[in-house]
């Protein structure tokens, strides 16, 4: 099956929530020609951290979750601020803001969330 793009025909904003924001597009099907209202969180860049200890632990956090109303257990990110040099500075920040270690040898498998057409 060969997917295709949506066709967007109109756009209207929602809200803005400070980190994020949501719209309601009107779009085509390319399957059906039928229309669609489908709604859009427009965020800015995050990085996720997968930290090992030398001695091979992962490094988690546990954070309190609204949405769940629970404590989960996650790996340590956050959003990519401006000062931040790069994804992978991004991270090493998160995860000292987070946990408190430092980080060594950082790599990277950076893969942009923007790689479609908006």
């Amino acid at each position: 099956m060969d997917l295709k793009p949506w066709k967007k025909l109109s756009s209207k904003p929602l809200g803005n929530f400070h980190i994020f924001t949501i719209r309601a597009d009107q779009v085509i099907s390319p399957r059906t020609q039928q229309p669609h209202e489908v709604y859009v969180i427009d965020c800015g860049n995050w990085v996720n951290v997968i930290a090992a200890t030398p001695d091979r632990h992962l490094v988690m956090i546990e954070q309190y979750r609204h949405g769940s109303t629970t404590v989960e257990l996650e790996i340590p990110g956050g959003m990519i601020d401006a000062r931040d040099a790069s994804p992978t500075a991004a991270g090493l920040r998160e995860l000292r803001e987070e946990t408190g270690y430092e980080g060594e040898n950082p790599r990277s498998s950076a893969r942009s969330s923007r790689t479609r057409p908006s």
